[in-house]
């Protein structure tokens, strides 16, 4: 290569690292400020932080309470007859802000950098660009930072079980994987992928390894066993929620229920662009299946492909579900290419907020006075205050 091709080359390297410094940093300013704005889309955090502020008082007990019990305090007017269905991690997680009554501000500042970390780890072993995608996708951005879902931190786990995995780390593996699960359920997606590297790594003592994964699973489970003996169907509850029938990505083809119940109260253009979004992503892995060796490329392809079919047969599905598809996409890592166009598509979801802001989307907005109360309790609160 010449000498111009060289400078050529390193003036290009040196604009598109201003360019990624540039929007990095605008995302994250963006990301700031939304955490310092009051959820309007959903009342999840509040009634998260409120639930959890009293799990310290009957522990064993605490799964098969339900809001009613505390017709006094604000956050117990939401979903009033349904119980805390997420796993312990998630409960625990609450619980340190509920408990302390620490500002829904801080919570989504940490859900937020659950998301910076991820998207870090995926930029150092992919390329950068694939974590600037992660960090500043819509539906990251929007509800993580400004609605404070926790999908965020499940990502985070799945990412660090398939890194450990990557590096050779099995009892890693097996222990943030084992994490994952006890943060929401949809994280076992990525099992295929562990399996696969469990059998494929010829070159290292497949006995070892499995002993290893294993031990560093079943080690990080014992902490969780005393929440499965006061509750044994905890993993399944949120089961429950399927009872509802509302999913904006279900398939736009005339079996199980009618199309029409799941998509009641959806405008017509987030219809199209979730079903165009979640369509296409099924698509290419087909294509990227098709192009090797199945037996390889299958388990590959098999997190973010299993996570479509499930999230389009469900009856009950809401945005956020779709902020753990970077965990279950970095199981293509070997195939950068197909991963990145992978993480374009990621990147694409949110119909929801692109339906708003051409001011055709769905009202869904929590009401004013809930809203005003998110915002008293932005920086630090009393959940059990009424």
């Amino acid at each position: 290569m010449s000498l111009a091709a060289l400078l050529v080359h390193r003036r290009l390297e040196g604009r598109a690292r201003i360019w990624f410094l540039a929007l990095f940093a605008g995302v994250t300013v963006l990301r700031l400020w939304f955490c310092a704005l009051a959820p309007n889309d959903s009342s999840d955090l509040f009634r998260h932080l409120g639930f959890t502020s009293h799990f310290w008082e009957h522990p064993e007990l605490f799964y098969w309470i339900t809001p009613e019990l505390f017709p006094n305090e604000h956050w117990s007017t939401f979903w009033t007859e349904v119980g805390y269905i997420y796993p312990p991690v998630a409960l625990l997680f609450f619980t340190v802000f509920g408990t302390l009554g620490i500002g829904l501000f801080w919570v989504k500042l940490s859900l937020t950098l659950f998301d910076l970390a991820s998207s870090i780890l995926i930029g150092r072993v992919t390329t950068p660009w694939a974590g600037l995608l992660v960090f500043s996708a819509p539906v990251s951005v929007w509800y993580t930072s400004h609605e404070g879902q926790y999908e965020s931190l499940v990502t985070l786990l799945v990412v660090l079980s398939v890194l450990a995995v990557r590096s050779g780390r099995w009892m890693g593996a097996g222990a943030f994987f084992m994490l994952a699960l006890q943060t929401k359920q949809l994280a076992v997606l990525i099992a295929p992928y562990l399996l696969y590297e469990l059998f494929i790594r010829k070159h290292l003592d497949p006995r070892a390894a499995w002993t290893r994964f294993l031990a560093g699973f079943l080690v990080t489970m014992l902490p969780f066993l005393p929440f499965y003996w006061w509750r044994p169907d905890l993993w399944l509850l949120p089961l429950q929620n399927q009872e509802n029938v509302l999913n904006p990505f279900f398939w736009p083809l005339p079996w199980g229920h009618h199309p029409v119940d799941h998509f009641e109260g959806v405008s017509f253009l987030r219809i199209v662009w979730d079903e165009t979004v979640s369509i296409l992503p099924l698509m290419i892995l087909a294509i990227f299946v098709s192009r090797g060796y199945p037996l390889r490329r299958i388990p590959q392809a098999l997190p973010s492909a299993s996570f479509w079919l499930l999230i389009k047969s469900l009856s009950w599905v809401m945005n956020w579900y779709m902020i753990l598809l970077p965990g279950l996409v970095l199981a293509l890592w070997r195939h950068r290419r197909w991963m990145m166009v992978m993480m374009v598509f990621y990147w694409l979801q949110c119909g929801q907020q692109i339906s708003r802001y051409i001011g055709k989307g769905d009202d869904d907005m929590e009401d004013t006075e809930d809203i005003t109360r998110f915002h008293d309790a932005l920086w630090h609160y009393d959940y059990r205050t009424p």
